[in-house]
């Protein structure tokens, strides 16, 4: 099994656990619905895209993948199931926070992007 599939199975059953317990059920839910979608379909949202809809220090998440296009001017916390390695770097040189999804589930006022 590639890593690829590994990671969005990891990421469907961390939310079917959330949507158990009831915390951010309905996010979970959506999550779930979109990281099971086939390859093809799945979210890719570029740098631009985030860096226009996130304000400062707000927690976001993708479920997709994160591709470089574009320059973060904001510092905010991302979690995505894919990054691209030059939008890692960007990220990480803007001093935006690459955050788990375990850790970022937890998170008050998170939003979903796609």
């Amino acid at each position: 099994m590639n890593t690829e599939k590994s990671k969005v199975k990891a990421w469907v059953s961390l939310m079917d656990s959330v949507k158990q317990d009831g915390k951010n059920a309905g996010l979970s839910r959506r999550i779930s619905r979109i990281a099971s979608l086939p390859r093809r379909r799945r979210v890719t949202v570029s740098l631009k895209k985030l860096n226009e809809h996130v304000s400062a220090s707000e927690n976001v998440i993708v479920p997709g993948k994160v591709l470089s296009t574009g320059v973060p001017d904001k510092k905010f916390s991302v979690s995505a199931i894919e990054y691209s390695e030059a939008a890692l770097k960007k990220l990480r040189s803007a001093g935006c926070d690459v955050v788990p999804i375990e850790e970022m589930i937890k998170r008050q006022g998170v939003r979903l992007i796609i």
